[in-house]
């Protein structure tokens, strides 16, 4: 469809310059034909203008514009073999000419799509030579040229690509695309057409036990989701619990196409609703991205504000759960053409996106950045044969970057199927892609064991940042967060009316997940809890910087919780003295009730206490023991 564009934009330009053009050369007659054959041109009457093209050849084989007339003519009738003979005839006549580049132009076009690239970075660069340098088709074939040099090099070193099909079951459509994973890897949704145009989303499940890719009968999503109208190009929050997807021309829309959200409790998904004027404007917003808490979301929007045609933006979730102003990813992702099919990967990081703004393999390529802080570094082709000269758009990574899942036409069927294809990432894009695993399990009433709908929020303790917010489903009481290996994790589960619970875990390259059954406190008399991420110094009482983050909680909860008094108890294993160590927890505990009297806690509602070795966890028989046996623990007074 771009070239399309792109070629018409090459026949307006030159429309009215090659009349002008015209050779003085030619006969009375066959300039009477000419002229008849320019009017039916210029009212795009494209078969008698053909005929009267030809005709004036006859009479005048040499005539450099009817040569030119013609190549655009069959260009517009997509007949490549008569395209390609009328311009290089009108190339071989005159080189030079300033007309001849959008000629130079095509054909360098045809020799790249023959993967020919020493031949089309030829041509491009007479075509670049002829046409204005600081144009729109000045730098597209500075590009175009770029692109040769860049495709000979990706040829000649392609990636262990072996693609593989999900099978029938999974593509029983002509056609579907655009497949997104759960974090867990177990739940494929995807958008499917419909023999009678009906775009809806589907689901499948990996079938338990079964070898790898292999998926369960694809089941439509929600009946409160797919409508009689189109609904499609969709994106899961890691725990496949939040869903954001396109629906366009609906009554509560606002522009063309709009971005729509919709939340699962249990196995039913809520009525979608959409995002708001704040995120959809009166353009086009679609193929969006969340990330794996569902806090983030790009999309894809020919909105005003801009840097192209089409631009990758991004949207926050704030704490009051609005979505922010979009902001444009700005002119390291954004080109003066089009960018779209965002994808950020569960690692919150690694952006995958389409460009033609860019040198690669043709049409829209797939490029990976990386966000380092704040901002994203230059972006790189993923090459060749993710890339070919064929457009690619839409690629998913999973949460672990072992496993990418794409769409691509069935082209070596001949039958034009979009199917759901899978390949393995190659090792060297692996390395560039931080991977993931995720924690999963349940949160529960620890007395009643009913399961609970909670808050999560889910810290760094190494940059003691926030770096996800999750929430537990209020039917079965399930979670899912995503963390980066190699990380050290706080988690902080809390909901109005218990105590909230923090766990302390660190997550390694050999695990897939942790599993975490979570039980919550009532908060009634004598019952306690540890603070996990409480850290001091062997032998010390001064709180490590790293502590902070959590006692802050705790403040958090007995400003929510006025009335609640508490005590703050300090634990030690059986290393040194009796004595010793009952000073010790004595002053650990005193260093937390400091710090909460600082954050303004009334001091009446603070008990400090030493019990030393007196009060163990576990047996002092081993270091892990141990560890459970120094603690900080409050109690409700």
């Amino acid at each position: 469809m771009h070239r399309v564009i792109f070629l018409c934009l090459f026949i307006g330009l030159i429309t009215t310059k090659s009349v002008s053009a015209q050779e003085v050369t030619l006969s009375r007659k066959a300039r009477e034909v000419y002229d008849k054959a320019q009017k039916a041109w210029q009212e795009r009457k494209l078969p008698e203008a053909t005929e009267l093209f030809t005709k004036v050849l006859e009479m005048e084989p040499n005539s450099y514009d009817t040569h030119l007339r013609l190549a655009q003519v069959y260009e517009l009738q997509r007949n490549a073999d008569l395209t390609r003979k009328h311009y290089k005839k009108a190339v071989q006549l005159r080189p030079d000419a300033p007309q001849s580049a959008p000629a130079l132009q095509w054909i360098g076009r045809d020799h790249f799509n023959a993967q020919r690239y020493d031949s089309a970075q030829f041509y491009f660069e007479k075509a670049q030579a002829l046409f204005p340098p600081k144009s729109s088709l000045g730098r597209l074939a500075e590009k175009s040229v770029a692109s040769s040099k860049f495709a000979r090099q990706a040829a000649k070193n392609p990636l262990p690509i072996e693609k593989k099909s999900l099978g029938d079951t999974v593509n029983f459509l002509e056609t579907q695309y655009f497949p997104v994973l759960t974090a867990d890897d177990e739940t494929l949704i995807f958008t499917g057409l419909t023999a009678n145009r009906d775009e809806n989303i589907y689901f499948t499940r990996r079938i338990k036990g079964s070898r790898a890719d292999r998926w369960d009968v694809p089941e439509e999503i929600s009946k409160t989701i797919n409508t009689a109208n189109n609904e499609g190009t969709c994106t899961v929050s890691a725990d496949g619990r939040t869903l954001v997807f396109t629906a366009c021309n609906r009554a509560d829309g606002y522009g063309s196409c709009d971005l729509y959200i919709s939340h699962k409790e249990g196995k039913e998904w809520s009525q979608p609703v959409n995002l708001g004027q704040e995120v959809n404007s009166r353009e086009w917003e679609s193929q969006p991205s969340l990330s794996a808490d569902g806090h983030t979301l790009y999309f894809a929007s020919d909105r005003k504000g801009g840097i192209g045609k089409r631009d990758i933006w991004v949207t926050h979730l704030n704490d009051k759960k609005q979505w922010s102003v979009p902001k444009n990813l700005g002119p390291t992702i954004n080109t003066s053409d089009e960018e779209n099919a965002p994808f950020i990967h569960a690692n919150g990081r690694t952006l995958f996106y389409s460009s033609n703004g860019l040198p690669g393999m043709g049409g829209f390529d797939i490029f990976i950045a990386q966000k380092i802080d704040t901002t994203w570094a230059a972006p790189t082709n993923l090459g060749y044969p993710i890339n070919t000269v064929s457009d690619q758009v839409g690629l998913f990574i999973a949460s672990n970057g072992e496993n990418a899942y794409y769409t691509d036409d069935n082209t070596d069927k001949g039958n034009g199927r979009s199917l759901i294809y899978t390949f393995r990432v190659p090792e060297s894009l692996q390395k560039i892609i931080t991977p993931t695993r995720y924690a999963k399990g349940k949160v529960f009433d620890k007395k009643t064991g009913t399961v609970l709908a909670s808050e999560i929020d889910l810290y760094d303790l190494k940059s003691q940042s926030k770096v996800g917010s999750f929430t537990s489903d209020s039917q079965n009481g399930s979670f899912l967060a995503v963390l980066n290996s190699g990380g050290e994790y706080a988690f902080y589960v809390s909901k109005p009316g218990y105590l909230f619970k923090s766990l302390s875990f660190s997550v390694n390259n050999d695990q897939s997940f942790v599993d975490l059954e979570i039980p919550l406190e009532a908060i009634e008399k004598d019952r306690a809890e540890v603070l996990n991420n409480i850290f001091f110094k062997t032998g010390e009482y001064i709180l490590d910087d790293k502590s902070k983050v959590e006692l802050d909680k705790l403040s958090d909860f007995l400003n929510k919780n006025k009335t609640i008094k508490i005590e703050i108890s300090g634990h030690t294993d059986d290393v040194g003295s009796d004595t010793e160590n009952m000073a010790l927890s004595q002053r650990r505990a005193q260093s937390v009730q400091y710090y909460l009297q600082q954050s303004g806690i009334a001091a009446d509602r603070i008990l400090a206490k030493g019990y030393g070795e007196t009060k163990p966890m576990a047996p002092n028989d081993s270091d892990e023991n141990r560890q459970k046996n120094r603690r900080i623990e409050w109690r409700v007074l």
